[in-house]
C-alpha cells in the first residue's frame, strides 16, 4: 500500500513535469518563429534606425516624425522587409537603456531620448 502511494505520487509528479514541458515547447516554438520573422525584418529596421541616427538629430519632433514616416513608406515601397510601424527608438534602445539614462539625469521628453540613442 505504501509503495502504491509512492508510485502514484511519482506518477502525478511526472505528469506535471510533462505538462510543464509541453507548455515550454509551445512557448519556445512561438519564440523561434518570432525571432525568425525579426531576423528577416532586421534589414529594414536597421536601415531606418541608421538613417534616423545619421540625419534626424538637428530637426524638431514634428519634422523627425514626418521624415521617419516618409522613410518607412519608401523602404516598404522598395520592397525591403521591416516591422510594421517600427519605431527607430525601439530599434536603437531598450526600455532599460532609456530608464538608465533618465536615472542619470536625461530629461524624459522624446527628443532628448532620441538624441541619447
Amino acid at each position: 500500500e505504501l509503495q502504491a502511494r509512492q508510485c502514484t505520487l511519482k506518477l502525478a509528479l511526472a505528469e506535471r513535469l510533462v505538462d510543464g514541458l509541453a507548455d515550454e515547447n509551445e512557448r519556445w516554438t512561438g519564440t523561434v518563429a518570432d525571432l525568425k520573422d525579426l531576423g528577416v525584418k532586421l534589414i529594414g529596421n536597421c536601415l531606418l534606425a541608421s538613417a534616423f541616427v545619421g540625419y534626424i538629430s538637428p530637426f524638431s519632433s514634428r519634422l523627425r516624425k514626418s521624415l521617419s514616416d516618409t522613410w518607412s513608406k519608401d523602404l516598404i515601397a522598395k520592397g525591403l522587409p521591416m516591422t510594421a510601424n517600427v519605431d527607430a527608438l525601439k530599434v536603437l534602445a531598450t526600455d532599460a537603456d532609456i530608464a538608465g539614462w533618465q536615472n542619470e539625469g536625461l530629461p524624459a521628453d522624446r527628443v532628448s531620448t532620441e538624441n541619447a540613442s
